[in-house]
């Protein structure tokens, strides 16, 4: 991957879960005259998020799910949306967009959906992807993947604690990777311009209703797959009671910072 990645920048952001992406929207220069195109849209806030800021430009939102599509279609008529187009993308991965129909495209951790090649980085689904991207971007025009960076950082966590957690990331490893490869698909299939820019969104006591609620979550996730841990896993349960316990005590630790790490990989066609 060369010099780019080493000279990622990162970027401190402690902004709700929506504002961050504003502040990565605003960095990709969209004209006032720009299209857009937004994909997928499994939380629907996002993508509203993004045609709200778009303001009157056109920005199509795709997606392969059709209860997201539904429901999008739904909240641009309840929000007065005129500038939103919603599409449903065929299973097999075709947009049902024209050749060079947009100025920027914007995937919203749609890498992630795929399964990747140990091997090559990257497997055919997502090769398939980045053609049908460069396909019905416009010449000139720009494609933004943002994909996670590794596994968040929780910190203070005690080597024990961390042993656990590494259990319990290691079925989704590929996935943690899924940021830093798409440079790798974007450089194979010609995209010129290539930039990389790392993003950091921390949680900590001082908003502790995000906090508490990122602690819950991942309390009640470890009930719900806790026969899945345990099967094929390589947990114990006295290794997730004791998980969920050092979770619950964290609520009322004054210095704990949980880290959440992504890339922007920016390509130009």
């Amino acid at each position: 991957m060369g010099t780019e990645v080493r000279n990622l920048e990162i970027t401190s952001q402690k902004k709700d879960l929506v504002d961050p992406n504003r502040e990565i929207w605003q960095s990709l220069g969209i004209k006032q005259t720009d299209t857009a195109l937004f994909f997928p849209t499994p939380n629907v806030l996002v993508p509203i998020a993004f045609a709200k800021f778009m303001n009157k430009r056109k920005v199509t939102f795709v997606d392969s799910n059709e209860i997201n599509v539904s429901t999008l279609i739904s909240l641009a008529a309840e929000f007065r949306l005129s500038n939103v187009t919603v599409k449903l993308a065929s299973p097999s991965g075709k947009f049902p967009v024209a050749d060079g129909a947009v100025d920027i495209i914007f995937s919203d951790w749609g890498y992630s959906n795929f399964p990747n090649d140990s091997h090559s980085g990257f497997s055919a689904e997502s090769e398939a992807l980045t053609k049908e991207l460069l396909r019905i971007v416009k010449p000139e025009g720009k494609v933004a993947a943002l994909d996670e960076n590794g596994a968040p950082v929780m910190f203070p966590c005690p080597p024990d604690i961390q042993s656990i957690r590494a259990k319990i990331d290691s079925p989704r490893a590929d996935k943690l990777t899924v940021g830093r490869r798409i440079y790798g698909l974007f450089k194979s299939n010609g995209f010129k311009n290539i930039k990389l820019i790392g993003y950091s969104r921390f949680l900590t006591k001082d908003d502790e209703e995000k906090l508490s609620a990122e602690l819950n979550r991942r309390i009640l996730a470890l009930d719900s797959l806790r026969e899945q841990y345990v099967k094929s896993g390589g947990l114990t349960p006295q290794e997730i009671d004791k998980y969920k316990l050092w979770l619950k005590s964290q609520i009322s630790n004054d210095s704990f910072i949980i880290q959440f790490n992504s890339i922007l990989t920016v390509g130009q066609k």
